[in-house]
């Protein structure tokens, strides 16, 4: 985590905000608050922290280790699926299941032009007449 400290002072006053539950004697007892947190956490991600942060605060979870630790392994999955997401939707683009080149440089700007034509009636109702054919001669 960059500027860990700056951080953990960051969501004690989100946490303080929202009336979580954290109660300080003095500002020793503050400052071992957000140096214990500081120590425990400064090897996570930011992008996991905010999200884990964000988790805590809408729960309304008791601000301890526990419900941080579990917040955060929450915020690793979600970013996990973002990830994913994100890699195959870049894939789903580079690789068109199509040979004709003009039609995969749509696919790769992303274009909605690939949608097949709408069937007229006619070809609907032939369409239809074929399979009721085949049906009778089986």
């Amino acid at each position: 985590m960059e500027r860990p400290y700056e951080q953990i002072r960051r969501m004690v006053k989100l946490f303080e905000y929202n009336r979580l539950k954290l109660r300080f004697r003095n500002e020793d007892e503050r400052a071992r608050f957000i140096d214990g947190w500081a120590e425990r956490f400064c090897e996570t991600d930011d992008a996991e922290w905010n999200i884990a942060v964000t988790i805590m605060t809408a729960r309304r979870r008791e601000p301890n280790f526990y419900n941080m630790e579990k917040a955060l392994r929450e915020a690793q999955g979600i970013r996990r699926k973002r990830i994913l997401a994100k890699e195959r939707r870049d894939n789903g683009n580079d690789q068109a299941n199509t040979a004709d080149p003009q039609k995969r440089a749509l696919q790769k700007q992303g274009s909605s032009n690939l949608q097949p034509t709408p069937k007229t009636p006619y070809e609907i109702a032939q369409e239809a007449l074929l399979r009721y054919e085949r049906k009778g001669r089986n």
